[in-house]
């Protein structure tokens, strides 16, 4: 397999990407076709679909020590689960799989771009494939959700001060504050002095957590030398 093509969203690392796609769910990103693939017709009917499944492909993972069980942070990293009964990154084949909501499609001097919502995906990920999500097949409203039903995710109230809220581009507002609200934290760290930076659309979000509450102190210029890292 190779790429179809790249999607560019506002997460410059792993940290700080929601769990799962559509729980911050006005995140912006575009898909960006590879040469070969670019072509309006490829994707002639997509915008008449509300919402995309898209296959892509993890990167910087090692395949060749996979192990049968990981620790979900949904259960806060203390105990396993089988790889098979999670989502998690780490497993024997790169695949990934979310649900996004399409926002529009648009062809600029004959190079379509796929505008979507919700996308849980580094910046810069490879696509494999894009699928419409269709309701009478992929929608199961009897479902259940397994483990995850016994473990409720209350999302994190975000106390984020107006003067450096206003730093950041309006546009991108609410998806950073639904992304924060996911708690960006690694699993057992709940120290509230302890301060993390999240790389988000060209910006250092500088926070601390004391639950059930996300505290950012401080927006400032994006220095790739120390984004999403511990301070």
């Amino acid at each position: 397999m190779k790429p179809i093509a790249h999607i560019h969203t506002d997460y410059h690392q792993k940290f700080g990407i929601p769990r799962n796609a559509g729980l911050a769910a006005d995140t912006q990103g575009v898909i960006i076709f590879e040469p070969g693939f670019a072509n309006p017709e490829a994707v002639r009917g997509l915008q008449e679909f509300s919402h995309l499944w898209l296959i892509w492909q993890f990167e910087n993972t090692d395949r060749d020590h996979w192990r049968p069980t990981v620790r979900p942070p949904r259960l806060g990293g203390s105990r396993r689960m089988g790889v098979f009964a999670t989502r998690s990154p780490f497993r024997p084949n790169p695949l990934g799989l979310s649900c996004v909501r399409l926002d529009k499609v648009e062809v600029v001097d004959g190079v379509p771009f796929v505008h979507v919502l919700g996308a849980d995906l580094r910046d810069n990920t490879p696509i494999l494939d894009i699928k419409p999500y269709l309701p009478f097949a992929d929608c199961h409203p009897e479902a259940n959700g397994g483990w995850t039903d016994d473990e409720p995710w209350q999302p994190l109230k975000v106390d984020f001060p107006a003067s450096e809220l206003a730093k950041v581009q309006e546009e991108k507002q609410a998806g950073l504050i639904e992304a924060l609200a996911q708690d960006p934290r690694p699993p057992l760290q709940n120290n509230p002095e302890k301060s993390y930076a999240m790389a988000f659309a060209g910006y250092n979000i500088r926070f601390t957590v004391d639950e059930p509450t996300l505290h950012v102190t401080l927006v400032e210029p994006l220095d790739k030398g120390t984004f999403g890292f511990d301070l």
